[in-house]
């Protein structure tokens, strides 16, 4: 389908001069505690105390601590209950999800239930990858939960060309392409920007822009994401556990360092994780 002559390709820029101050929020604390996977020296108390001055981040957190997710239902009554019962990493990365997910108001039209569930979907697969290609699974998890935000600035920016996208993804058409095609620019590119200007780290922009592409970016992260992108869409259309281990990406699991015997024995964890609904939402 050819651009209509006169159509003007949009550049990212213009994705974000439209999107104005409606763009999601995130809270200082989640921006440093992203910013921290590149950091050794934050501890579990100045987390604590970071979040400690956000009241609806800490009220988010310990909800979500005593969820059946963690295991520790009625035991957190307070941020330092939190740092004993789950350690640095767990509640690092709760209020990262806290924080995401609860900066992001609703948009006429859009279903968010469904957006994160996708998002959850692809970070509890990308942790499950991380661990086993020895990488920071929490940060794999990470770049999981933020692969798709460029789609949540579109639907922001420009609502009407967005809902054209998502009709013809439905079809069957391919997401980034149908964006290419139509505004100029793909998720892609605007959700990599996006964790730019939220000062998150380079591992996370590079993964979020070469997810559909990993080997031009170089880094494992990107490739972790793209494997669970695939992972998740042929689960979710009812692949079997042989077909998926049969048509995953050789090249890729190879980069990882992800031998075959591992992967089938993980294969049948991956596909629960791959279709659950999370209880985080």
């Amino acid at each position: 389908m050819a651009r209509r002559q006169g159509e003007v390709k949009m550049r990212v820029a213009d994705v974000f001069d439209l999107a104005g101050g409606r763009l999601p929020m995130v809270p200082k604390v989640v921006q440093q505690l992203i910013a921290s996977f590149q950091d050794d020296s934050i501890t579990m108390d100045e987390v604590a105390d970071k979040v400690g001055h956000d009241q609806v981040l800490t009220a988010r957190v310990l909800r979500l601590a005593n969820s059946a997710h963690f295991g520790s239902a009625g035991k957190v009554g307070t941020l330092h209950d939190a740092v004993v019962l789950l350690g640095f990493d767990k509640l690092r990365v709760l209020v990262i999800t806290s924080g995401l997910a609860g900066g992001a108001t609703s948009i006429p039209g859009f279903d968010m239930n469904a957006f994160w569930q996708r998002c959850f979907e692809i970070a509890n697969t990308a942790r499950m990858l991380g661990r086993l290609a020895r990488l920071d699974a929490e940060l794999a998890y990470t770049c999981g939960l933020l692969a798709n935000i460029g789609e949540l600035v579109l639907h922001v920016a420009v609502p009407d060309k967005a809902t054209q996208i998502d009709r013809a993804v439905a079809g069957g058409a391919a997401r980034p392409a149908t964006e290419r095609m139509l505004l100029g620019v793909d998720l892609t590119e605007v959700g990599a920007e996006l964790a730019r200007r939220w000062n998150f780290p380079d591992a996370i922009q590079g993964a979020i822009r070469h997810q559909h592409d990993p080997a031009a970016a170089g880094s494992p992260y990107a490739v972790v994401l793209g494997l669970s992108l695939f992972l998740v869409a042929g689960f979710n259309q009812d692949m079997s556990e042989e077909e998926m281990l049969g048509r995953l990406p050789g090249d890729g699991l190879a980069r990882l360092g992800i031998v075959p015997d591992d992967l089938r024995q993980a294969i049948g964890a991956l596909h629960e994780t791959s279709i659950t609904t999370d209880a985080l939402i």
